[in-house]
């Protein structure tokens, strides 16, 4: 690489400043090493293998309670499940969880939500849980109960911080009683949320856990009470890949999870502009639009699914608020996962180029040195640019998607 060349990538890449956006402080380390001392190259491959290692990172998530707190519909509401859809955990008045059992995401298969047998039953005593089920394995916990923590709950909370693990207290079943207490005279509803949290954390300060935060949840009002914070508190508390896998595998049922997710595919683009850049400084006719249309599709598809804007997700969410699917993408205008094939990408790209552009950038490619510089700026900017664009209106779609699915709920 020429001095000249050294110096427009550093220029390129100077923006950015000292922190690198889905990059974790390793990666963003080696990278901006590469970058200072013009090695383009190895920083792609830095770049390359976090993409690499981001496709199989995997997250385990583990959820226990004692019978009937309502594991396993918590455990469906998190992956964006009806109770009675193909794939659904068990629900049920009566122990369900006999062993440790795995329900993958639907979509994001990396992604593996535990439902744990209660600590505490005759098969699995209190005293040996953590070596029964293999704590170690496990990411993060999330301890549900109903309607009040129990003293084996606060036991196996002090073993996983022991083990340097994170857990969080998750009181269930919250519009239930709700529903009860409205029959009370001075309905309050904010007073009854705070009495519930207030005697949850009262219980277990009593059992010796100091500081305790305690999230109210209800299956049937995921986007409510303080199920947004609950997700997004587990999520910051994650590293940079794990946390990446996590948001994009929530459930759009919120307005602050949808500007997380958001944030989080964002952080991911200029790494892909950084791919087309670098095949556009290969001076081989076409491969740098052809290269394009690849990164373009399999951005654009995985922007969709992260939203839930595909078939599946649409029929779920329509299913839970009592309306059909078609209703629900009545509202849409960008596409859905499936109809995101390579014309369609290509005929965006050229939208956003101008044909003429892109001869320009066929011949421009082909010029030595200065000529791939040029044609790799261009590729970076237009990739960057595109989709950008594109997961904004992915974002718009959905925030009119929960609208739509939120007046259904209400109707009905």
């Amino acid at each position: 690489m020429t001095e000249d060349s050294k110096t427009h990538w550093a220029d390129l890449f100077s923006k950015w400043g000292s922190k690198l956006p889905g990059l974790s402080e390793e990666e963003t380390e080696e990278f901006q090493t590469a970058v200072k001392v013009g090695n383009l190259s190895k920083a792609i491959s830095v770049v390359k293998k976090s993409d690499e290692l981001l496709r199989n990172t995997k997250l385990k998530i583990a959820i226990t309670g004692d019978t009937g707190s309502g594991k396993s519909s918590f455990i469906n509401a998190i992956r964006s499940l009806n109770d009675d859809d193909i794939g659904a955990a068990e629900t049920g008045v009566n122990e369900t969880t006999k062993v440790p059992t795995a329900y993958p995401h639907p979509i994001h298969l990396n992604v593996i939500v535990w439902d744990l047998p209660g600590i505490g039953s005759p098969k699995y005593p209190t005293e040996t849980y953590v070596k029964d089920v293999n704590l170690d394995q496990y990411d993060f916990f999330i301890i549900i109960a109903a309607p009040r923590f129990t003293e084996a709950d606060s036991k196996l909370a002090k073993e996983i911080k022991r083990m340097g693990k994170k857990f969080y207290f998750v009181r269930s079943k919250v519009d239930m009683d709700l529903a009860n207490e409205q029959k009370k005279r001075n309905f309050k509803e904010e007073k009854t949320l705070e009495e519930m949290r207030n005697s949850c954390m009262r219980h277990l300060q009593e059992s010796g856990i100091i500081s305790p935060q305690v999230f109210l949840v209800s299956r049937w009002d995921f986007h409510k009470y303080d199920s947004p914070l609950l997700q997004q508190t587990f999520a910051n508390d994650l590293d940079t890949h794990k946390r990446h896998v996590l948001i994009c595998a929530l459930p759009s049922t919120s307005e602050k999870i949808l500007k997380e997710k958001k944030k989080a595919l964002q952080e991911q683009i200029w790494k892909q502009a950084l791919k087309s850049c670098a095949l556009a400084s290969v001076p081989l006719p076409f491969l740098s639009v052809k290269c394009d249309v690849d990164i373009l599709v399999e951005n654009m598809r995985e922007y969709c699914k992260s939203f839930g804007l595909d078939d599946d997700s649409l029929k779920s969410l329509a299913k839970q608020v009592r309306m059909s699917a078609d209703e629900l993408k009545s509202v849409m205008q960008c596409a859905l996962a499936k109809d995101i094939t390579r014309e369609e990408a290509l005929k965006r790209l050229r939208e956003a180029t101008g044909e003429n552009m892109m001869t320009v950038k066929y011949f421009i490619s082909v010029v030595p040195l200065i000529g791939t510089g040029i044609a790799a700026e261009r590729s970076y900017n237009v990739t960057y640019e595109m989709l950008h664009t594109f997961l904004d209106e992915v974002a718009e779609d959905t925030q009119r998607v929960l609208k739509k699915a939120l007046e259904g709920a209400e109707e009905n």
